[in-house]
């Protein structure tokens, strides 16, 4: 573990000792929140330190430590019912689970299964749709009442290395109403409807945290779908939900070293991703109408993200566009069109005629890699889709961060730092037949770890139905 994590674990553990009794129907709410979300850059950068001070009063929080110790919260009689509730429906919070409208369709019978949206639509894709909103009530006084306490407790950290941080109090206090409404109209929607099993995408929003914590009171079994590759471990860890479904066996060795039992661990992979061992693909040729592309070159698809450094990624490009038989096609992360910070790629598409910038929304991202004839790409979820779709996949690790990332290790000389030895890798994967193979054999080998066959879906319905008295599987026309 790095200095950065380990102070981070260890200032977790000390926000949830010293917020324990700031509870609201017996939950407190230092568990509700996303606690990384709470540390600005000013925080962080004295975290990344060894100097940073910590509380002496606990031991050092070890990797194997993380889950147990939540877990011992998670699991006090007043919010956990070990009787589990069957012959429910099966809630799913559409946001962040990424399951395809094909999936709500052909798998979930709309008479067992609720859909939880922002939408006031009586049904999204095709299945009743419920929102939190309409469970709301008025919890004004109460948070009123919870931030003056929260208010007296900062009072006595004025001292504290990470708590009287005025971000990290603005944000916690600011967030305590929102917690205290969503957790009571989560007790309404449960009240409301005989709910057996939940599922989420993720438990850093609010309301699948909720979901989660508060159906566990009411003996509900909750899944958490993988949301993408695992980078930041602030963002899958703690498990707030039952289990897990995990995309292979990275992911879930990952989690046994931090503490999660294996019984919580659902080989499942994701239903997004089945799609791509069912689809049918036709010869498209969109992409070279659209930019005038020539055919008679090798054209590579370039998937960035935040946070890169731009002199590494100027120089891989440069070098591959020197080379006249390479054509790229630059696509931008979403978080960088929204936050318009796509200025550099402009700039090389202004300056060479052999790139072009894609920045449509909505694009089919699968179409895309099916017209390339390679992805050059940085640690990201679309370099999986890729391997999944046989494409060849170069990835550079450019990211400013303070860890390291060893999701794709497994891919050796194919994964670099620096920018030269990438542009030698592709060129060598593009002219020596024996580097294409080398490449092929360490793909599948890759593969061979995942739990992503095409039968996410089912599996997923399955893992739903396990020790429940019903299906929320979808009965197929006769």
């Amino acid at each position: 573990m790095n200095i950065y994590l380990k102070n981070y674990w260890s200032i977790y553990r000390e926000f949830i000792e010293t917020f324990k009794n700031l509870t609201f129907k017996d939950i407190p709410l230092c568990l509700m929140t996303n606690f990384y979300q709470h540390i600005d850059q000013s925080l962080q950068t004295k975290m990344e330190g060894d100097t940073f001070p910590l509380s002496d009063k606990y031991p050092e929080m070890k990797y194997e430590m993380i889950q147990p110790y939540f877990d011992k919260w998670l699991n006090k009689g007043n919010l956990t019912l070990t009787t589990k509730l069957k012959n429910g429906k099966l809630l799913i919070n559409s946001d962040y689970t990424r399951i395809p409208a094909t999936c709500y369709r052909t798998l979930f019978d709309p008479e067992k299964t609720i859909i939880l949206s922002r939408s006031n639509a009586e049904k999204v894709n095709g299945i009743p749709n419920e929102t939190m909103k309409k469970y709301e009530e008025n919890t004004e006084d109460i948070s009123n009442r919870l931030i003056k306490i929260a208010k007296s407790i900062f009072r006595k950290l004025d001292n504290h290395p990470a708590f009287s941080n005025e971000f990290f109090q603005e944000t916690f206090l600011n967030r305590i109403p929102l917690i205290v409404r969503t957790i009571s109209a989560g007790h309404n929607l449960f009240q409301a409807h005989k709910i057996s099993v939940i599922i989420v995408g993720t438990t850093e929003d609010i309301v699948s945290r909720t979901l989660a914590i508060v159906g566990r009171r009411y003996g509900i079994k909750s899944i958490c779908l993988q949301h993408g590759i695992l980078m930041g471990e602030e963002a899958f860890l703690p498990v707030f939900t039952g289990s897990v479904a995990v995309y292979g066996e990275y992911e879930k060795n990952w989690y046994l070293k931090r503490g999660l039992t294996p019984d919580r661990i659902s080989e499942i992979g994701h239903p997004k991703y089945d799609q791509i061992f069912t689809r049918t693909t036709e010869k498209n040729r969109s992409l070279f109408d659209k930019f005038k592309l020539d055919s008679n070159k090798i054209t590579l698809l370039v998937i960035t993200g935040p946070n890169m450094d731009p002199e590494r990624f100027t120089k891989l490009i440069e070098n591959l566009i020197k080379d006249s038989r390479y054509q790229l096609i630059i696509k931008p992360h979403p978080w960088e069109i929204g936050k318009q910070k796509c200025q550099l790629y402009f700039d090389l598409e202004k300056k060479y005629e052999s790139i072009k910038v894609w920045t449509i929304r909505g694009g089919n991202l699968y179409e895309l890699i099916d017209q390339v004839d390679g992805v050059i790409g940085t640690l990201s979820t679309a370099i999986l889709e890729s391997i999944l779709l046989k494409k060849p996949v170069f990835i550079f690790n450019f990211i400013f961060s303070n860890r390291t990332y060893e999701y794709y290790d497994q891919f050796g000389k194919h994964i670099q730092t620096d920018p030269n030895q990438l542009y030698t890798i592709i060129d060598k994967y593009y002219t020596v037949p024996e580097q294409k193979q080398d490449f092929e054999m360490t793909r599948d080998r890759f593969l061979d770890t995942l739990y992503l066959d095409g039968n996410s879906g089912q599996k997923l319905l399955f893992e739903c139905c396990q020790n429940e008295g019903g299906s929320a599987a979808n009965t197929p026309e006769k």
